[in-house]
Parts: structure tokens; C-alpha cells; sequence
């Protein structure tokens, strides 16, 4: 990939990971840009950096079957089981900023090669796409309660409605899409809809980053959502949540947002 789609697909690629508090070094960057120049494979990219966290093979355990009651925490830690065996924080985190950066830039290109379609509007996939080399639920819905701070995420019970209305929601967008000054009010409610239903243990904010670009794209516009801060975008999703779990979300403090990330 060459020309403007590609520093376009780098940058929304780095917002999306900073947002969750990536910090990117040089050879981060200079790896990513081989990766969507196709100078190098992802597989290549990500062996790079598991070399340096990851055990040789044969010495390390597979991840163990769920136990229901912490399904997804390695027994007697707070790290999540992942499918490098990695049963620290640190390395863990770093493996899969990597890992999902590589993705992330990935489905970009496709984006900026305009080779998507309304098909690919599918949460449960683009999930799936981001995160299957890191954890071994990719693509899954949660099977427990999520909460941050004083918000309660949607009930998991609730979650197949709620992507429903999701996905009624961007169809309606999609049969008739706004102009400039209508869009930011889309995105604003299908965000703030999704980050209140919060479907998966882990990876929410990534994948609904680009559910957003796809969204924006299909719908005849780009989103560059690097003009938008990491400490606004987390004020504007805590500022978005209903004060009761089965409330309905707020989508104003995403106006401001998506009228400057808008091009």
C-alpha cells in the first residue's frame, strides 16, 4: 500500500492504541509501516517481538479450559489467559499492543483499498480479526459482569439485544447516510451505545474504533480520529454512561468529538 492511504491507516492505527494508552516507540512505527507497505508478512512482524516475552516452544503451557468462576484470569493472577502462555502483566500488555496494532493497520488498508462492505459490519468478526492472536475468546461475547469505577456495563444477559439495536441502528444510518453536519450525531449514538454495552471481556474500545471507521467509510466519509485526545475520548465514554445499567447511554459528550475527527 502506498500514497495517502497509508499514513492515513498508520495514524488511525496509533489513535486507536493510544486511546488505550499505547506509547509507540520508533521501531513500533517503522515495523508497522513495513507491515502496510508489504516489505514484510504479519506473521514475520509479530515474531519479532514474541521472541522477546514469549518462552521457546515446548517450554511453555497451553491455556487451560475455562473455569467458570474466573474464566478468564489465570488461576491465582489478574492476567487474562492468552494464547502465548504469557502469565504476566507487562509482557502481556506489550505482546498485544503489537499484535492488535498489526491487525488494526491490516483491516486499514482494506478500508483505504475500499475492498469492504456492509458484510464486514459484523462486531463478533472484526473482534475476532483484531484479537484471535492474543486471546483464545476472540470474537466471543462475555460471560461476565463488567464495571469501571461507578459504571455498570449492560447486563450479559442483555447483550445479544443490545448489538440488535446495534446493528438496526446502523442499518437505518446506512439506508439514507447524513451529510457532514448529520454523521457526528450517527457515530456519536452508535458509540456511545456500544461502549455502554461493552460486549467483550477485553478489546471493546479497539474493536468499536473500527466499527467506526467502517461505519464512516461505508457511509461516504473518513474519520481521523487522531485529532481527538486520549483523556477526551475516556471523559467522553464515562460522561456517556447511563447511571443505571439498564439506563440508556448519553451520546452527547461524543458530539464535539466526531464533528472535529470528521473530515
Amino acid at each position: 500500500m502506498t500514497g495517502p492511504a497509508l499514513p492515513h491507516a498508520l495514524t488511525q492505527t496509533i489513535a486507536a492504541e493510544r486511546f488505550e494508552g499505547w506509547q509507540p516507540t520508533d521501531e513500533h512505527v517503522d515495523d508497522l509501516c513495513a507491515l502496510l507497505a508489504g516489505s514484510t508478512n504479519y506473521g514475520d512482524y509479530l515474531a519479532k517481538y514474541l521472541v522477546r516475552h514469549v518462552d521457546p516452544p515446548g517450554t511453555r503451557t497451553r491455556p487451560a479450559l475455562f473455569a467458570r468462576r474466573r474464566p478468564y484470569l489465570w488461576p491465582g493472577t489478574t492476567v487474562l489467559r492468552n494464547n502465548f502462555a504469557v502469565r504476566t502483566g507487562a509482557p502481556l500488555r506489550d505482546l498485544e499492543f503489537v499484535a492488535t496494532a498489526g491487525r488494526l493497520a491490516q483491516f486499514h488498508a482494506r478500508i483505504a483499498a475500499g475492498s469492504v462492505s456492509a458484510d464486514d459490519l459484523d462486531l463478533h468478526a472484526l473482534h475476532q480479526h483484531v484479537f484471535a492472536d492474543v486471546y483464545p475468546w476472540a470474537g466471543h461475547l462475555r460471560i461476565t459482569e463488567l464495571r469501571r469505577g461507578s459504571s455498570n456495563f449492560a447486563a450479559v444477559d442483555d447483550l445479544d439485544e443490545r448489538l440488535a439495536e446495534l446493528d438496526a441502528l446502523t442499518a437505518t444510518f446506512l439506508a439514507e447516510p447524513p451529510d457532514i453536519a448529520g454523521i457526528g450525531y450517527w457515530l456519536s449514538r452508535l458509540y456511545a451505545d456500544y461502549n455502554h454495552a461493552h460486549p467483550f471481556r477485553e478489546g471493546n474500545g479497539r474493536t468499536g474504533n473500527l466499527y467506526l471507521h467502517l461505519v464512516a467509510h461505508l457511509g461516504g466519509h473518513r474519520l481521523f480520529l487522531d485529532r481527538v485526545t486520549r483523556e477526551e475520548w475516556i471523559a467522553a465514554a464515562r460522561d456517556s454512561m447511563p447511571l443505571r445499567r439498564n439506563g440508556r447511554p448519553n451520546h452527547r459528550p461524543f458530539l464535539a468529538l466526531f464533528a472535529r475527527a470528521l473530515d
